[in-house]
């Protein structure tokens, strides 16, 4: 994904949640789920695309020396 669908969802689910009547303390903590939860999923997203590069090498080194 690049950044401008990131942006557009995160935009979309922020207008979802503003038309739901809720107290602003809830709205808050709601929001604060939402961004950790993009985070633990771009996280996801790089760990996979790290380890499915052929030839990465990403946890190991290619030298037989270590």
């Amino acid at each position: 994904m690049n950044a401008s669908q990131n942006t557009k969802s995160g935009s979309t689910f922020e207008q979802q949640i503003h038309s739901i009547q809720m107290s602003q303390y809830q709205r808050n903590a709601v929001l604060h789920d939402l961004r950790i939860a993009e985070a633990v999923v771009g996280a996801i997203v790089w760990v996979c695309g790290k380890v499915g590069r052929p030839g990465a090498n990403v946890f190991a080194k290619p030298n037989l020396k270590y």
